[in-house]
């Protein structure tokens, strides 16, 4: 036979991995392709460069499953050889022995690994034997495997060791060896041993056994302590350690590969401790820069997420959101992420930033704080948090408001030239590329009107308008029916006659009301108008002031809606609406558009004049506001409004 690299490996002091991810990642329910497996046996070998065979066993997979995972273990022989040594797995049947030394026939450094029972209860629930009895048979089993193919070597792994009889696994351990057997593996199966007990196991069978017998861990997460569990094996003196990437392995998992080749390898003291001995674990040391790159091959490929909490290869790794880890980010870390990993620190935003953590965001992307401005935008990443209930702050949206908080301090430098102090940079305030900026991102804005309305809170989606203002996300809306085009697509969705629906538009232009419209019944409606749509009728809001149009008209389907919380009058003037909802929602100022206003100076105002249009043209009050205050009465308005425009009064 030629070298066992692996058992030559362990002999000497070094650590192997073998690799589980592809064979027992199965029974986590994922399923690698062929080709996956071949790649990732490949980039796994190639963190130790030529050293792969000595230090990662892969298995590839449990050929007796179907002819389809045979040849993905075929494939997996032929093709990563070289890089790590390729195993096969079966149960302890001859049949199944002669089919995995198949599978892996002629690729060099090929392995096959047997697994037989050795508790009591496993032997009887597998075998119908004796522990004894399964352990003989799995020797014998052991030495035909080894007179197939003297290239390919075996390895004996006895399941549900935790509960197994010590003394004779030791015996067999010893007698397994003698027959060929490279390693010996002692299998927590069920995952419930605790720390000291695997401990204990590993010395005691090696101690039983002899310093010829090779031991392995196979210790399965189910109580969360497998990392713990192989950590004592190894310190007992187990060199081949059991794992897999991410975990991925029955019911909890194994121990993750990533997690344990980083803790043997960041630092020289740790692993002298880890491994109970001072002496040098590899024989080419890993680089642990492709461990988060193969983790996120691993997750891509079985959909299993990396996530915030997940060691070494996680989303929150070199994360700093708060303010003195971002003033000593080593003081908060046991390592350095960029130096041993390759992965460079990652400033969030999130509720808990500080000033200067959100001075720095801003300065990444290209705007510069003072004091004041950077008290305001660390205002607005916490609003933003807590109202979208999300801690991390899309940075898309800070450079939107950042934007307008630049186009404010611009505003407020023309409107104050020369040497009078001007007022402080208003955070919250855009100018109209701003608040197009605003729109495209689907966050609200707020936006002026002629006198006498309010200022209106708009979207192009309509829960960002419900949010702004504080009220249920799923709340009507208003349709802002600024846009011809908009009205057109309406047409076949109204319950109105020719007339009624030229009075419609002309009310909505010209008077610039709220109008209540009806639905036609069983009429296709375009989706964009059922969050404006309730009990039969459509909310439609038309003004349509022409300083505010190259705003407006890059959005024909705009949701709108007073600008004021719950609770809270609408907004007449910019500063009100500032008071009201900047920095979180940004303002487009009145004065940025007319000088006065879109109307006289001081002139009262309010929110629409609410309408309903009836399907034979009849207008009624629905709720009193800007339009009608003017008038003694309500009822004076609507005459008007019959009178001038020829709307029915029955």
């Amino acid at each position: 036979m030629h070298e066992d690299v692996v058992r030559e490996s362990a002999t000497a002091g070094r650590v192997v991995l073998w690799e589980e991810s592809a064979r027992d990642g199965a029974q986590a329910k994922t399923l690698m392709s062929a080709d996956f497996r071949v790649r990732l046996a490949v980039e796994q070998g190639r963190m130790f460069g030529a050293d792969g065979p000595r230090h990662v066993v892969f298995a590839a997979g449990f050929p007796a499953v179907c002819a389809e995972e045979f040849e993905a273990v075929r494939q997996v022989a032929a093709e990563a050889e070289g890089a790590v040594s390729v195993a096969a797995v079966c149960r302890g049947t001859a049949a199944d022995v002669r089919q995995a030394v198949a599978s892996v026939r002629g690729s060099a450094h090929a392995r096959v690994m047997v697994v037989v029972p050795a508790s009591e209860a496993m032997a009887a629930v597998m075998t119908h034997r004796t522990a004894r009895e399964a352990l003989e048979a799995g020797v014998a089993l052991v030495k035909e495997a080894r007179g197939l193919d003297d290239q390919v070597a075996v390895d004996l792994c006895l399941a549900d060791a935790s509960r197994a009889d010590h003394g004779l696994m030791a015996a067999y351990a010893a007698a397994a060896t003698g027959a060929g057997a490279g390693t010996v593996i002692l299998a927590d199966t069920v995952g419930g041993q605790l720390p000291s007990e695997a401990a204990t196991m590993f010395a005691r069978v090696r101690a039983g056994a002899g310093d010829g017998v090779v031991l392995a861990t196979h210790a399965h997460n189910d109580l969360g302590l497998g990392l713990a569990n192989t950590l004592e094996a190894a310190r007992a003196g187990a060199r081949v350690l059991s794992s897999s990437w991410l975990g991925i392995a029955e019911r909890s998992g194994l121990v993750a590969t990533e997690q344990l080749v980083f803790l043997l390898s960041q630092r020289t003291g740790h692993t002298g401790a880890l491994l109970g001995e001072v002496g040098e674990p590899w024989w080419t040391a890993p680089d642990l820069t492709r461990l988060p790159r193969i983790a996120r091959m691993v997750s891509r490929e079985t959909g299993v997420p990396l996530t915030v909490t997940t060691p070494i290869v996680g989303t929150g790794v070199g994360t700093i959101s708060t303010g003195t880890p971002f003033v000593h980010p080593r003081l908060f870390q046991p390592y350095d992420p960029a130096e041993l990993l390759g992965t460079e620190p990652d400033v969030v935003l999130t509720q808990l930033a500080s000033a200067r953590v959100v001075t720095a965001v801003a300065a990444r992307l290209g705007h510069g704080l003072d004091r004041v401005q950077a008290r305001a935008a660390t205002g607005w990443v916490k609003e933003q948090a807590y109202r979208s209930g999300r801690a991390a702050v899309d940075e898309r949206l800070f450079a939107g408001y950042l934007d307008g908080l630049r186009a404010a301090t611009t505003a407020d430098a023309r409107v104050n030239p020369g040497p009078q102090p001007g007022p402080e940079p208003r955070a919250g305030v855009v100018d109209p590329d701003g608040a197009r900026r605003t729109l495209r991102s689907g966050a609200a804005v707020v936006l002026p009107n002629p006198a006498p309305l309010t200022y209106v809170v708009a979207a192009t989606v309509p829960h960002a308008v419900n949010t702004a203002k504080g009220r249920p996300a799923g709340q009507a809306v208003a349709l802002w029916a600024h846009h011809p085009g908009t009205l057109a697509a309406l047409d076949g969705a109204l319950d109105l006659g020719p007339a009624p629906a030229a009075l419609a538009r002309r009310l909505l232009a010209e008077e610039r009301v709220t109008l209540l419209v009806p639905l036609r019944p069983e009429a296709d409606r375009p989706d964009w108008l059922s969050p404006a749509s309730q009990d039969g009728w459509a909310l439609l809001f038309g003004a349509r002031w022409e300083p505010l149009l190259p705003v407006l008209d890059d959005f024909p389907v705009l949701y709108v809606s007073s600008a004021n919380r719950t609770g809270r009058p609408p907004a007449g003037t910019s500063a009100l609406a500032v008071a009201m909802f900047a920095p979180a929602t940004p303002v487009l100022p009145a004065g940025s558009l007319a000088p006065a206003g879109g109307g006289p100076a001081g002139a009262p105002r309010a929110a629409t004049t609410t309408l309903r249009l009836h399907t034979d043209g009849r207008v009624e009050l629905h709720r009193p506001g800007a339009q009608d205050r003017p008038f003694p009465a309500p009822g004076r308005y609507l005459d008007r409004i019959r009178q001038e425009y020829g709307a029915p009064s029955r």
